[in-house]
Parts: structure tokens; C-alpha cells; sequence
């Protein structure tokens, strides 16, 4: 049995491992109430009382807008906390697995981003995010860090349960148009994560996002189609494509953050899902609930 900490769980990918833990692993979850990774000491004492294998910071502050406004909870969060899982996870010779995001990048290509792609994040999300890579590349745990693009899931805060919440009300959207990436699977994201924890020689900085690209506006209208072919959704609503300047946020998003997974899929032997595809299990299991 391989043993595995995690930090973050009550979070939407920790929420997903917690409820996807495959037989050959002995898993703990630890939410932030639990263990609050700004502090050193106790994700100190949390990996010293479970001795994991591998130890992985699913733990973030995700609130990309609020972040402007509040820095040095982004940076405490996301680049400290991360500093000290890492440096727990190496005084007991564990392995980390640490998610991050596309929002490292500045969307200025039109090519999708590969792990050896020069980060220059455009918000202080972003730029807290980097900085939580850093600290775990620059630790003495053996690391991997796994980027993940536009995450979504059927529950909690996100876009997805946005979108469909105001469809269920038939409250018209307007929906950025001029932004592309690839929306992922937080169920999907769990998966890979999991495959990847059994498969130590994993290391460095890898890709892994939703297959094929779509803007927000592209995604929420796969929303409804979806949604109203599966019941979901009684009657389309309207869904006004904007531009980003138009849409007004206090944060800038990259343009173009489609991320390339092939590296990590070469690896592991899969490759990620269509984003579409994925949305529609996602979807069905709405359906089911």
C-alpha cells in the first residue's frame, strides 16, 4: 500500500480524491479546518503523525478576482503553504505531488503551452501560483507539479455550477468570448493524480487539461445543449458572447492558456478526455443525483 497525506481535501480536487481512492492506496484528507497549510508547524506535525509515501497539495486560494485585493493571503497560500508542505514532505523522504494552474501563463501565443513554456502570469493569482512551483522545484522532496486548465465539477463554486444555476432560473448569461482554454474534469483531474502518485519516476513539471479548447462562451453554450438533451435544463436561455473588457474583471486572464498533456500522457500511457466528452459525464452524474 502506498500511504498518502492530503492537504487541501475539503477543495474541489481534493474533494474529488477523497471520493475516487484507488485500492492500493492507504489515503488520509486533511481540509483546511483540519490543517491550514500557512502554518509550518502543523503540516509539520500532520506529515511527522502519518508518515506518508507521497504527500499531495491539493490546498489553494482559488478566488482569482479577490486575490487583487487580498495578496497576501493568495501568496500565503499559494506559494508559502506550498514551501511548507514540501519541506515536510522531504523530512520524512515523501514525495509531492502539487497542483497548479494554466494562469502561470500571459496568453500570448496561439500555441498550446508546454511544461518547458516560460510562465509570466498576469494576475496575483497567477503570479502566487508560480511561486508555489518554485518553492516546491526549489525544495529536497522529490516534486511534481501537474498544471491543470480551467477546472470545473458538479459541485461547490465554479463555473460550471454557475452557468447551470442560472440556466435552471432561465436567467440569461453574458459569457466571455475572447478568452480560450481547456475546460477540465476536477473528477478527471483526481484520476491522473491518483496514477500518478504509483508512479514515482514522474518528476518535474507536467500538463494535464480537459482535450481540445473552447472559450467561455464555447463551454457555457456546451452547458446547455448538454443540459437540456440530458433534462438538466427545461429551455435555452440566452447566452451573450462579450468581450473580456466588456465583462469587466479585476483581475486579467490569459488570452490563450490551452495547455499540451501529451508529455505526461506519453508517460502514463493515456491521454486526457475531450473536454465535451467529459462535461457530458459530468453532466450525467447530475442526471443521477
Amino acid at each position: 500500500m502506498t500511504r498518502v497525506l492530503v492537504f487541501g481535501a475539503g477543495g474541489r480536487v481534493g474533494n474529488r480524491l477523497a471520493l475516487s481512492v484507488p485500492g492500493e492506496i492507504a489515503g488520509k484528507f486533511l481540509t483546511r479546518s483540519e490543517c491550514d497549510i500557512t502554518s509550518a508547524g502543523a503540516v509539520q506535525d500532520a506529515v511527522e503523525a502519518w508518515r506518508p509515501d507521497v504527500v499531495i497539495n491539493a490546498a489553494a486560494y482559488t478566488a482569482v478576482d479577490d486575490a487583487e485585493s487580498d495578496p497576501s493571503r493568495a501568496f500565503a497560500v499559494n506559494a508559502e503553504g506550498p514551501r511548507n508542505v514540501a519541506a515536510a514532505a522531504a523530512s520524512v523522504k515523501a514525495r509531492i505531488i502539487h497542483i497548479s494552474t494554466d494562469y502561470v501563463f500571459d496568453g500570448e501565443t496561439r500555441l498550446p503551452y508546454t511544461p518547458e513554456d516560460q510562465p509570466n502570469p498576469l494576475n496575483v493569482y497567477g503570479k502566487s501560483k508560480r511561486e508555489g512551483e518554485i518553492a516546491v522545484r526549489d525544495s529536497n522532496a522529490r516534486s511534481l507539479v501537474i498544471r491543470a486548465s480551467w477546472l470545473y465539477d458538479t459541485e461547490g463554486r465554479n463555473f460550471l455550477r454557475a452557468v447551470l444555476e442560472r440556466m435552471m432560473k432561465g436567467q440569461p448569461l453574458r459569457v466571455v468570448a475572447d478568452q480560450v482554454g481547456s475546460p477540465t474534469s476536477a473528477a478527471g483531474l483526481a484520476r491522473i493524480v491518483w496514477v500518478c502518485a504509483t508512479h514515482p519516476e514522474i518528476e518535474g513539471i507536467h500538463h494535464w487539461a480537459g482535450l481540445g479548447r473552447a472559450s467561455w462562451h464555447e463551454f457555457a453554450v456546451a452547458i446547455q445543449e448538454l443540459a437540456i438533451s440530458s433534462g438538466l435544463v427545461k429551455s435555452a436561455v440566452m447566452i451573450e458572447p462579450v468581450t473580456s473588457a466588456e465583462y469587466g474583471t479585476p483581475a486579467r486572464r490569459p488570452r490563450f492558456s490551452v495547455l499540451d498533456s501529451s508529455a505526461l500522457s506519453k508517460a502514463l500511457g493515456r491521454s486526457p478526455d475531450p473536454w465535451r466528452e467529459a462535461l457530458a459525464d459530468s453532466l450525467s452524474q447530475v442526471t443521477r443525483a
